[in-house]
């Protein structure tokens, strides 16, 4: 039975939920903001923010770049100015207790590689976020459902932000991600590049199978979902898109892998809806992705209330 408990210092503001997963056959903590001006019997949209440890997104001092503020107080900042209204916000965990190896939003190919880590369980993080957690969340906190929600993804994160929602397009209306891990797709989406550095790292042998499940990584790849999936499905949800720029290449910008997913995406008639792809001063770090948020929430919250 899922149960709540006051939160890790990590920020008041928001509820811990420890969330026992019959998928993954473990429990897992997520972390659920409720605006309090919410009225009772009110229901309204949700975000979910995709990065790997459910901490991420709320620890101040996740890395040096923050200055003591975390996308809650984006949040905040946002609803002052009344720029947007209020808005559920979900911080979900999705990757190992010791955010060491990821899940990339996959039902894991080899979950025994995890070496029994603390948090993967059977490594079915798919069945977990679609069947249980999402569910959980709308029979629980004032969510309206159906497509009004919304996700937001950093890094990895982005990439799990933009596979969810072309993978379940029934779920989402929006979807945002900030310099995103993507993958390279090749042969009309068909294949993945093998020579690509991320596929070859250890900490995706769970996630991806030792040797490499090409296929099985196609199949779960955002850039192939996108090249491969409905086009009219995925024409229903409105993608927003940002990238650090070209000459923080390699290691503070994932410009090749935006600009490969953004082309992936006009190739089937799809807009990035981001005013601006680049960021000219943006860097890997959370402070930018922090950034990010603030620019596209007052996007999410306006297609969220028309979904």
């Amino acid at each position: 039975m899922p149960h709540s408990h006051a939160p890790h210092t990590y920020d008041q503001r928001v509820q811990a939920i420890e969330l026992a997963s019959a998928a993954l056959g473990i429990t897992k903590r997520l972390f659920v903001y409720t605006p309090p001006d919410v009225p009772a019997g009110v229901r309204v949209p949700s975000i979910y923010f995709l990065r790997g440890h459910e901490r991420e997104w709320l620890n101040v001092a996740e890395d040096q770049s923050r200055g003591g503020k975390n996308v809650v107080d984006v949040y905040l900042r946002l609803r002052a100015a009344g720029q947007i209204g209020p808005l559920v916000l979900v911080f979900p965990g999705l990757a190992s207790d010791d955010n060491t190896i990821p899940s990339v939003l996959v039902n894991m190919r080899a979950p025994e590689l995890a070496h029994g880590a603390a948090g993967i369980g059977s490594g079915r993080f798919a069945d977990y976020f679609f069947d249980e957690l999402i569910p959980y969340v709308d029979a629980h906190f004032p969510t309206l459902g159906g497509r009004t929600r919304g996700l937001l993804g950093f890094s990895l994160g982005g990439a799990m932000a933009i596979k969810a929602a072309a993978q379940r397009p029934d779920l989402f209306a929006s979807a945002g991600a900030y310099d995103g891990t993507f993958l390279y797709a090749v042969d009309r989406g068909r294949r993945v590049r093998t020579s690509d550095g991320v596929i070859r790292n250890p900490m995706f042998d769970a996630a991806f199978g030792v040797p490499r499940d090409t296929r099985f990584i196609a199949h779960n790849s955002p850039t192939n979902l996108i090249a491969r999936g409905d086009a009219q499905a995925l024409s229903q949800i409105t993608w927003l898109l940002g990238y650090g720029p070209e000459h923080h290449e390699p290691w503070q910008a994932n410009f090749y892998r935006g600009e490969h997913m953004v082309r992936t995406m006009a190739e089937r008639g799809l807009v990035n809806a981001l005013p601006h792809a680049q960021f000219p001063a943006g860097d890997h770090s959370w402070r930018t992705a922090d950034a990010f948020a603030e620019l596209t929430l007052p996007l999410h919250d306006r297609v969220l209330r028309a979904a």
